[in-house]
């Protein structure tokens, strides 16, 4: 019998209704025991790291996670850990990023909390287990989600209630689980390339833009004596003069400043020579994270930036663009 180590988090899968709203209560001895289906064909060792809505979460947590993960790797076939939905994208990318295992990791949550009336809960446990016992899954980071099996870098929650909440854009997913089992759409594999951090200190700011935004959140940001700070730009890249201007006042003081694009699909390029062009950013050393997300590129910025000056930032985010496949 495959065994699986079940590392639970919190979130809606772990949560009743009480009078101040839904807040996680049940432990993953009580979702184990509601649940014996889910677990019939596996040696189970659970643990509860913590119990807590992911919105509430910390990169201190997740740190302590990715520890438990090593710990338990050697005398597993696999990992599942149970996490809430709002950040369990940022995380996955993040145990992608710092783990170098043998053995799968697969995330998964609910929608819908685990009194409701039709809980989707235990089909998402069923396929997690699943998929992190399948021979044809062997290494890297995934979220189970609604019957689909994602790889950690390009999954992301698209949509805040509906149950098929997840959704990997031009990657596609992995696999979807059928009445015959996981069916495979392509290789699974980490799409991520691996910084071995154990330790992460680096602090790092999201800055959006928009129409006619200003340079004082990046102004702010420097003052507050950030690490690094990730620009959610425009289209290829591009941002309003003001913010370019406070783009390179930042770089000036040895903040690294990553761009990112605010859609969904598609890349960052310097093409753009106006004043907030790209181009110009490029010119002012900022680095360009191909298709990442800024969430995900921000947990890029804090692990690189905690091995400092064991990485080449610039070859960290920019690797992706220059060699054409969009993995790092």
């Amino acid at each position: 019998m495959p065994t699986i180590s079940v590392i639970a988090t919190g979130g809606t899968i772990a949560s009743t209704s009480s009078e101040t709203g839904t807040v996680p209560t049940k432990s993953v001895r009580d979702l184990v025991d509601s649940y014996p289906e889910s677990f019939n064909d596996f040696d189970v060792r659970t643990e509860q790291l913590t119990q807590t809505p992911s919105s509430e979460l910390t990169i201190n947590d997740l740190v302590a996670l990715s520890d438990r993960i090593r710990a338990v790797a050697d005398g597993v076939d696999g990992v599942v850990v149970l996490h809430g939905t709002d950040t369990i994208e940022e995380t996955a990318y993040y145990l992608d990023l710092v783990l170098n295992i043998d053995v799968p990791i697969v995330l998964t949550g609910a929608q819908r909390p685990y009194d409701s009336q039709s809980p989707d809960g235990p089909a998402n446990l069923r396929g997690a287990l699943a998929a992190a016992n399948h021979d044809y899954v062997q290494t890297g980071t995934y979220i189970f989600f609604n019957d689909r099996l994602h790889a950690a870098r390009p999954v992301t929650k698209d949509h805040s209630s509906n149950l098929d909440a997840y959704d990997s854009g031009n990657y596609g997913p992995v696999a979807e689980r059928t009445p015959d089992g996981l069916w495979f759409y392509r290789r699974p594999e980490s799409l991520s390339m691996t910084i071995p951090a154990r330790d992460v200190t680096a602090t790092v700011e999201i800055v959006s833009t928009s129409t006619n935004t200003d340079g004082r959140q990046i102004t702010h940001a420097v003052d507050r004596g950030v690490d690094g700070i990730v620009v959610d730009a425009l289209g290829l890249g591009n941002v309003p003069p003001d913010v370019a201007d406070s783009i390179g006042d930042a770089i000036a003081d040895d903040i690294v400043v990553v761009i990112t694009t605010r859609c969904r699909d598609g890349i960052v390029s310097p093409v753009y020579g106006s004043e907030g062009g790209a181009a110009v950013l490029e010119e002012k050393d900022a680095l360009f994270a191909s298709n990442l997300s800024a969430h995900k590129a921000r947990i890029k910025l804090i692990v690189a930036l905690s091995q400092k000056p064991d990485y080449d930032y610039q070859e960290v985010f920019d690797a992706s663009r220059l060699n054409g496949h969009g993995y790092q």
